[in-house]
């Protein structure tokens, strides 16, 4: 029977055996069988699963009840021992008067691999699709690219999944997904120097994927740097496929340890279409970075743009919001005398040194900026605003500023707009100065003044004065009165500024009031401790801008002043000029008769100057009229001059009026005004300009 069998099977290059159904001995084994589970197996006699399946018990899937004499019944399995799949035919046999199982093993080991891997590269693709849309659906790259790696890794079975960027000659970890029992490795993944994966770039250069199924042959192919710092991270096996743009390798992206059954390499064709589709998602987002930069950024100053201004400010409420508009003076001089890049370079001082103080910097026009500052109350605002304008005056930058500050913002373009009124109030007054022959520049001094809140903040910083002017009577010479004049004093460079170079200005400005009050201050201050002193006491003049005249409420401020120094305000001498009347016909009279009625003295300063209308006699009531320096000069020598002042002298004398002569600096001239009866002279023969301290050594 056995020569038979052998004769019949041996031949064949199939698996052949047959065993006893009952007790499972295994009864032969053809040649092809014996070189797989060796020659003796059947002398053994062993059982069959013991043999061809390395078990110790039956096997659960036998199939010996589904067998019959008439036909064979076919089945597939993958043997354990050999690693290989069968296509199995069973059948009852006769063997020597028993029944005995009959089995012929196909080996389809590589159509089964093939048809696996063709499975799996179905399932791959799917999830590469998937992978695909989320790339071109999602507006985020960064959470596009967690979720791709997130699906990347569960396909493989993964610890980790990422993509690495090539920067020059280091790579870094981009992104990452970790499964829950792996660490993630990101932070260990930075920096790193591409020498140390030159076998990875070799590899991406060819167009191939970087596989490793087994770091061993890693370290067996000479690559111990590179073996070592995959061990040290305990990465074991990888596959990672190129990111390449325009021919330039970029990064790469893959998966570390991944379990996945099957070829590895079936899967890298669709990683590398999946990996073409994360490039361009990269190139799209870097394309789109470059427009956002240009709509929202302004590339020549580094600070935000007009438009980002409106996306962030144009709706909404913001709670508390200050604003400080800042514009470049006089660009387009500097552009035509010193060319653009002159123009450029202020405008970006001025951009860097805005951002040096605010986070919030936009440029809103061609020479102006804006910084917003939310959810700060107005003293820090006030004080992040005068460290910008003391910053611009430290650098020599020629820019004027406007602030405003709301504590519950409806409405950006109200606040807006009230800065920019102050910024264009603040320039106006800055152009006035340079009118006026102040070098802004050179004289950083005035320079800061000259800024929004700048006189204020003088004011506070004691850097304001009075001087005093005597003035005599032109009777007896005797001093019986003084004009308070203003000064700006810049200690740190000994020098002190004559109103000429800011008054106007601050006037355009909108600012003076604050030093009109302060020269009001600074007379009461002096008169009061006169009176403690025991010295004798004159009157003193203050000038008041006519801007400051016609602000509500500027007849109860000055009394409150003068009564809180509880001085007689007999002392206090206020001066207006008739120019007041340009912004209203009734202001002069209301203010001065206001004056009066609280015991104050008005003068009416600079008659003379323009067109002197005599009106003014008829149309309010006052206690002195001030002859301006322009009538006098030709006293002594021009009769038509002297009879002109003996005509308002007379005038004034029937009104109960006083009359000062301003701008005496000759004998001549005084003996002239002494003649035709002029009340008071003042004038550089009578005394200049001098420092209180200076004034009380001489005539007090």
């Amino acid at each position: 029977m056995k020569a038979m069998v052998d004769a019949l099977f041996d031949g064949l290059s199939e698996l052949v055996y047959v065993c006893d159904p009952a007790t499972h001995e295994l009864l032969y084994l053809n040649k092809a069988g014996r070189s797989v589970y060796g020659d003796r197996a059947v002398e053994k006699h062993e059982p069959c699963y013991r043999v061809l399946q390395g078990r110790e018990a039956p096997c659960e899937f036998c199939t010996n009840q589904l067998l019959n004499t008439e036909e064979f019944f076919e089945w597939e399995a993958t043997n354990p021992v050999t690693n290989r799949h069968y296509v199995l035919r069973d059948k009852l046999i006769d063997w020597d008067g028993v029944l005995a199982r009959l089995e012929i093993a196909f080996d389809i080991t590589e159509r089964e691999n093939e048809k696996m891997a063709l499975a799996l590269m179905v399932d791959a693709s799917a999830m590469i699709v998937d992978c695909i849309r989320i790339l071109e659906a999602d507006d985020d790259l960064y959470l596009a690219f967690d979720e791709v790696l997130r699906r990347l890794g569960t396909f493989f079975i993964a610890d980790r999944a990422y993509v690495f960027e090539l920067e020059g000659a280091r790579v870094a970890n981009m992104r990452e997904w970790c499964n829950d029992q792996a660490e993630t490795h990101k932070d260990h993944f930075q920096d790193i120097p591409v020498s140390l994966i030159e076998n990875w770039v070799e590899t991406f250069a060819v167009g191939e994927a970087m596989v490793i199924d087994d770091i061993d042959s890693l370290r067996e192919s000479g690559n111990a740097e590179e073996c070592s710092m995959l061990l040290q991270r305990h990465v074991s096996s990888l596959v990672a496929v190129q990111l390449v743009d325009n021919g330039k390798l970029i990064g790469c992206i893959g998966v570390e340890n991944p379990r996945l059954g099957g070829r590895l390499d079936v899967v890298v064709t669709p990683l590398l279409g999946l990996a073409h589709f994360v490039t361009a998602r990269m190139k799209r987002d870097e394309a789109q970075r470059k427009v956002a930069e240009l709509i929202w950024n302004d590339t020549l100053t580094g600070v935000r743009s007009r438009a980002a201004f409106h996306r962030d400010y144009d709706q909404g409420e913001f709670g508390r919001l200050g604003i400080v508009l800042a514009d470049a003076d006089g660009l387009a001089l500097v552009n035509c005398e010193w060319g653009r890049a002159a123009g450029d370079g202020i405008l970006q001082n001025i951009a860097k040194t805005m951002k040096s103080v605010f986070d919030r910097v936009y440029r809103i026009g061609d020479d102006e900026f804006c910084a917003v500052v939310e959810h700060v109350d107005y003293a820090r605002f006030s004080e992040l605003a005068t460290q910008l304008t003391v910053q611009f005056a430290d650098r020599d930058l020629p820019a004027s500023v406007g602030t405003a500050w709301q504590e519950n913002c409806h409405r950006t373009v109200a606040v807006l707009d009230m800065a920019g009124d102050r910024m264009r109030r603040a320039k106006r007054g800055r152009h006035r100065a340079v009118a006026l022959g102040v070098d802004l520049a050179s004289d950083a001094a005035v320079g800061s003044l000259l800024c929004q809140g700048g006189a204020q903040r003088a004011v506070e910083e004691g850097k304001f004065d009075i001087y005093l002017m005597p003035q005599s009577s032109s009777r007896t010479d005797r001093i019986v009165g003084a004009e308070a004049l203003i000064r700006y004093i810049d200690e740190a460079n000994g020098t002190v500024a004559l109103p000429t170079s800011f008054v106007l200005a601050l006037e355009d400005m909108g600012e003076i009031s604050s030093v009109d009050f302060f020269a009001l201050s600074r007379a009461c201050a002096t008169l009061v401790r006169w009176q403690r002193e025991g010295r004798a006491v004159v009157p003193i003049s203050v000038n008041f801008s006519r801007l400051t005249a016609s602000d509500d409420g500027f007849v109860d401020r000055l009394a409150d002043t003068v009564s809180g120094y509880a001085l007689d305000p007999s002392l206090i001498e206020v001066e207006l000029t008739e120019s007041a009347r340009e912004r209203s016909d009734d202001l002069l009279r209301q203010v001065a008769d206001g004056l009066r009625s609280r015991g104050f003295r008005v003068a009416i300063d600079d008659f003379g100057v323009d067109n002197a209308n005599y009106a003014l006699f008829v149309q309010l009531e006052f206690d002195v009229l001030k002859l301006d320096k322009t009538l006098v000069w030709g006293l002594g020598n021009d009769a038509h001059s002297l009879t002109v002042i003996k005509g308002l002298v007379g005038l004034c004398a029937d009104l109960g009026i006083e009359t000062v002569a301003e701008g005496i600096e000759s004998v001549q001239q005084l003996d002239a005004l002494r003649s035709v009866g002029c009340t008071r002279a003042q004038g550089f023969l009578i005394g200049r300009p001098m420092p209180i301290a200076q004034f009380e050594e001489r005539f007090l």
